[in-house]
C-alpha cells in the first residue's frame, strides 16, 4: 500500500531525504483508455526514485517512489497520456511541501 493515493489526496508533505510512495491515478482498461501510460511531473526539489506497476489486472496505474532533495513547495502533476498521440487524457495536480526534519 502506498503512503499517498493521488486519487484521494490534495497535497503531499515530505521530509527532505525521506522516501515516500505515491499511487498514481487509476483508470480501468476499457475503450478509449486502452493505450494510455501514466506520467508524473515533479517540482524541481523532488526526484523520482522508482516506479512499480499495480498488483492487479485490468487497471492502468502505478506506484512511484519519490524523495525531496531540498525544502520547497510547488505543484506535482500526475495522470495518463495517450500512448499514440502523447495527449493528456486524465490528470490531477497535488501541492507538495517539503521541509527539513
Amino acid at each position: 500500500m502506498a503512503d499517498v493515493n493521488a486519487t484521494s489526496a490534495d497535497r503531499i508533505d515530505l521530509i527532505v531525504g525521506e522516501a515516500r510512495t505515491l499511487e498514481s491515478l487509476r483508470q480501468a482498461v476499457v475503450p478509449p483508455f486502452v493505450l494510455i501510460v501514466p506520467f508524473l511531473e515533479l517540482p524541481p526539489f523532488v526526484r523520482q526514485l522508482g516506479q512499480d506497476g499495480l498488483a492487479e489486472d485490468g487497471v492502468h496505474g502505478c506506484v512511484y517512489a519519490i524523495e525531496a532533495e531540498a525544502p520547497g513547495a510547488g505543484p506535482l502533476r500526475v495522470g495518463f497520456r495517450d500512448l499514440r498521440t502523447g495527449t493528456v487524457v486524465k490528470e490531477k495536480t497535488l501541492r507538495v511541501e517539503a521541509v527539513r526534519r
